[in-house]
């Protein structure tokens, strides 16, 4: 894959979104921004990381947040270099045994809009 591409140019994208419970929060919040994100983002082809949260708990009473990935390389996510990184730090022994539901989508970008 060319080293040119941005995360403006990015030709797949991985959404993961999490439900957490709301005494979580701050810790969640801390990991992902301090020990999993740039964890991932010493991967070559992880060109941009956008994280939010639902405006709202849902019906469950848990807090939804979800993190869009935008990827130099298709199924970037799947590969051995992408697990390790993600294992790494206080994410797997801290932070998974607490997410109440994790749901992943990944494909091909197919349309892009700007103003």
């Amino acid at each position: 894959m060319a080293t040119d591409i941005t995360a403006g140019s990015a030709p797949y994208c991985m959404m993961i979104t999490f439900e957490i419970a709301p005494a979580d929060e701050a810790e969640f919040n801390d990991i992902y921004d301090n020990d999993h994100i740039p964890n991932i983002l010493k991967l070559p082809g992880v060109l941009e990381i956008i994280r939010f949260r639902d405006a709202s708990m849902n019906e469950r009473g848990f807090l939804v947040y979800s993190a869009l990935y935008f990827l130099a390389e298709e199924n970037l996510h799947e590969t051995p270099d992408w697990k390790t990184l993600s294992d790494m730090g206080r994410w797997m022994p801290v932070i998974r045994p607490k997410v109440k539901s994790r749901a992943r989508r990944a494909g091909p970008v197919v349309a892009r809009f700007t103003p």
